[in-house]
């Protein structure tokens, strides 16, 4: 009864501010801050790539291309990008994006009392080192590595950086300390009212990239067709489905058990989107039982992915045994490959192996956008079939996290965040386990494969590193990838576009029919 009174105040509360032309989103929580890459989390994440643009941004198949800039060369030497700006970039105070503003915003981030999350990333104590940013005139701008990286690019369009995102100075008070966000993006900081509601209002002078036509990742079209958006914080999806009925919402993130009920409605429409995030058994290979490769292998020969992944997502996935999403750019026939699904295959490895039944836990979560537990139920019975020993326990998520980073698990149940580049994706999973304990595969070949991929820029070459790693991961078997991430959004059938996009709304070519 309480729900469904709070679900009756929210949605009489939300009816009386919403202006009518706005796009209005439901998120589950509130902005952690309105400061690009710093203190944030997803949901912030998804309002701050409305508001910023870096120079260069992620399309849909993972490249990285350019956005403020328009264009960049690499040295030969790999260790020097010059970025020319476009000319028709303005801030949303009005003033023109110059190669001045991209050194100041350069600088900031790379002060440590901005704390700037991805800082690690790009002063030395990561993967990339940079040395230096100027400004050669007032549209080009070079960047410095100590040494080449691949993943330089990448890693500036992630969103737990804020995208890199340029902001004009006058975002910063006189006293130094951040005001709000005036940044480049089709869509500019309007209003917060804490824990209820963030409000963006559109940038009349906004101007796409070079584009077809199409929104495409963080690049494309961008054009922002309605007046503004609305993100409102509500945590509970009762409230969410009944504004989604109502009409009161435009869209929102919807559990999966309503896939049925949102297709076949006459006023809601169902949003499914791929995304490049995983879902997948993430095995402890320093376990007694599971340190042998046999009995790993095993397990993935044991389960019919195909039908596990149709009953898991609610026959919204395609199963995918690969790191590699299956929109990459990277994602060949040697990436399509997986070990056959074969009962009597998998029995002869248990007995060469040496198994005798030894008990195996799956950890789970029962968290209702993920298919954590219904992913375990169906491989539990699979394997079972081969005569493996396979049992649940359920957890609640933080402590499911913190099983994992302490590497006191077996095989765990997760879903992993999106990184559109595999190298970046890799760089979750490989390493060494003695000074991470979260990570799951610390093979000397693995991690050779993974260091080559970080620096390695050639496409071609970098397929080569990428198949090999896959086919070495075919071998050892170190995790059970099932398939791609999908997000699953319900809509008022007025809605018009896209509103989804690696697990964040994405809401510029997004418009309401009257």
């Amino acid at each position: 009864m309480h729900k469904l009174l709070l679900a009756g105040t929210m949605l009489m509360a939300m009816t009386g501010v919403v202006d009518a032309r706005d796009i209005v989103v439901a998120q589950s929580s509130d902005l952690r801050s309105n400061n690009p890459g710093v203190n944030r989390d997803g949901n912030t994440d998804g309002v701050i790539l409305h508001i910023v643009e870096g120079l260069v941004g992620y399309a849909n198949n993972g490249e990285v291309k350019p956005l403020l800039a328009k264009s960049f060369e690499v040295s030969a030497d790999g260790l020097t990008y010059s970025f020319k700006l476009r000319d028709d970039v303005k801030f949303h105070n009005g003033k023109t994006l110059t190669a001045d503003d991209v050194v100041w915003n350069w600088n900031r981030y790379l002060k440590p009392e901005t704390k700037w999350t991805c800082l690690p990333d790009f002063d030395g104590s990561g993967s990339v080192h940079v040395t230096g940013v100027k400004a050669v005139d007032a549209s080009t701008v070079t960047i410095v590595l100590e040494k080449p990286s691949a993943v330089f690019l990448g890693l500036m369009s992630r969103p737990e950086c804020g995208y890199t995102g340029m902001i004009s100075p006058e975002s910063v008070g006189a006293d130094g300390n951040f005001v709000k966000p005036i940044g480049t993006g089709p869509f500019k900081w309007d209003e917060w009212k804490k824990g209820e509601y963030i409000h963006l209002a559109k940038f009349d002078d906004y101007v796409s990239p070079q584009n077809d036509g199409k929104p495409d990742g963080m690049v494309g079209s961008k054009r922002p067709l309605v007046d503004g958006i609305k993100f409102m914080v509500i945590p509970d999806a009762s409230t969410v489905k009944a504004g989604l009925q109502s009409g009161v919402l435009d869209t929102a993130e919807i559990s999966p058990d309503l896939i049925p009920e949102f297709k076949t409605s006459d006023t809601m429409q169902l949003i499914v989107a791929r995304n490049n995030g995983k879902n997948l058994f993430y095995i402890q290979t320093r376990d007694k039982v599971l340190s042998n490769p046999g009995v790993r292998r095993a397990m993935a020969m044991a389960l019919d992915l195909d039908q596990l992944v149709e009953a898991a997502s609610n026959g919204t996935g395609a199963a995918n045994g690969s790191m590699v999403s299956q929109d990459s750019l990277y994602f060949d026939d040697v990436q399509k490959e997986r070990l056959p699904y074969d009962i009597e295959a998998a029995k002869k490895e248990l007995a060469t192996a040496g198994y005798k039944g030894e008990p195996i836990t799956i950890i789970a979560n029962k968290r209702s956008n993920v298919p954590s537990f219904p992913a375990a139920v169906m491989a539990q019975a699979m394997m079972q079939q081969a005569g493996l020993n396979v049992q649940i326990e359920v957890l609640d998520y933080a402590t499911q996290v913190d099983r994992r980073r302490s590497g006191n698990y077996q095989i765990i149940s997760q879903s992993v965040a999106p990184r559109l580049d595999p190298a970046l994706m890799y760089g979750f999973y490989v390493g060494n386990k003695d000074k991470n304990a979260s990570l799951m595969w610390d093979d000397p070949k693995a991690v050779e494969l993974m260091k080559a991929a970080y620096a390695e820029a050639d496409q071609t070459k970098r397929q080569a590193i990428f198949d090999e790693f896959h086919t070495l991961m075919l071998k050892e078997m170190p995790g059970i990838f099932l398939y791609d991430m999908v997000d699953v959004w319900g809509a008022t059938k007025k809605l018009k576009g896209q509103p989804v996009w690696q697990s964040n709304a994405r809401l510029w070519e997004v418009s309401l029919d009257n």
